[in-house]
């Protein structure tokens, strides 16, 4: 179950940017349909590819993914 303060979080493994996405509901995290490739993010800084996603659960999570300490 996702909860109402979950937040989803990208890390770009090229330049090390982190930061947040918005708020997790359900249709972000379903899996995509038959066929269908999933979404792929690029970084706002450099452009690259390489996008983890992280989903924080509340917003003490959240501060420490952004500053590195997860």
């Amino acid at each position: 179950m996702i909860e109402r303060s979950s937040m989803l979080c990208a890390h770009c493994q090229r330049c090390g940017r982190r930061s947040v996405l918005g708020r997790v509901d359900a249709a972000t995290l379903a899996s995509p349909a038959d066929g269908e490739s999933p979404p792929r993010l690029r970084c706002d800084m450099c452009g690259g590819r390489q996008v983890k996603l992280f989903n924080a659960s509340g917003p003490v999570e959240m501060l420490a993914f952004l500053n590195g300490r997860l």
